[in-house]
């Protein structure tokens, strides 16, 4: 039974209403979901950790898989539903539980992956937890909105780039976009496009970053205020609690104008600038 016609099936047969509460927007395209369990593929696990199992969309593809299935869904009915759609798979549990809250240690390893449909209201909590899992993720294919998805590849200078691109260019070696979807592939549909995205997680820390810590201390100084020079928005967080001179220091060891605006530093300029500032704060 082609997946829309299925989803429909489904929702009639279960007497199922989607939340909105819950984000919950379920895929109906064919071609989307098969994009995305052979994306997962490649990474060749022996693990997949879903997130969100809604109405079976990614979790029967993955399920005809050789792989263990670990699927994580908070609504109950859901659970039910995808009980009854994998009831003959061995390989496959349903957790009925929050993603967010769940202990991924265990999960987690480089014969490990991420798969789902993020629901876009925790899209960034949810890679957050998994960039930093420990041990790590092999990598992640995933579905988000499409704002998103420009967000994490945005180039220095853009309007999109910020935070939250450093975030994922710090734990993410690699980011590839398998497709844009219309609200069409969605039932109910949502009133943004989507992006299919497939990241290989990084093994380690990003080679020549003395502390994370001051790392994203920095970062996110830098773009905190915007419309600031460089210079200004490090004189004016409060986690720096830098001096005048210390920033000045700071900025001339990374070779650095601070009247810049952070958005137009690249990865690797604000790995020589947090450098400097974790040297300085070591110095004093």
């Amino acid at each position: 039974m082609p997946l829309g016609r299925r989803t429909h099936w489904l929702r009639r047969h279960f007497s199922f209403r989607p939340r909105k509460s819950l984000g919950q927007n379920f895929l109906v395209d064919a071609e989307a979901a098969h994009r995305i369990v052979q994306a997962a593929e490649q990474f060749h696990p022996q693990r997949v950790v879903e997130v969100g199992g809604g109405l079976g969309a990614l979790t029967v593809p993955l399920a005809g898989r050789p792989w263990e299935i670990i699927t994580f869904e908070t609504d109950r009915q859901l659970c039910d539903i995808l009980g009854w759609l994998v009831s003959d798979i061995a390989h496959i549990e349903i957790r009925q539980a929050d993603f967010l809250e769940a202990s991924l240690a265990p999960l987690g390893g480089a014969n490990s992956i991420v798969v789902g449909n993020l629901p876009y209201y925790i899209t960034s909590p949810i890679l957050e937890k998994v960039f930093q899992a420990r041990p790590r993720f092999a990598g992640m294919v995933i579905t988000v909105q499409q704002e998103v998805g420009q967000r994490l590849q945005a180039k220095p200078g853009t309007k999109q780039y910020g935070s939250l691109t450093i975030f994922c260019r710090y734990y993410v070696a690699k980011i590839e976009t398998l497709a844009t979807l219309p609200p069409t592939a969605f039932w109910p549909p949502p009133q943004v496009n989507s992006q299919v995205l497939c990241m290989t997680l990084r093994e380690a820390a990003p080679e020549g970053v003395a502390s994370e810590s001051a790392f994203f201390t920095v970062v996110h100084s830098a773009f905190a205020y915007r419309r600031k020079t460089l210079r200004n928005s490090l004189q004016t967080s409060p986690q720096l609690k830098l001096s005048i001179p210390q920033i000045d220091a700071a900025l001339t060891e990374a070779g650095i104008d601070g009247s810049r605006r952070g958005e137009t530093l690249d990865f690797g300029e604000f790995v020589a600038l947090a450098n400097a500032v974790y040297h300085l704060s070591e110095a004093t």
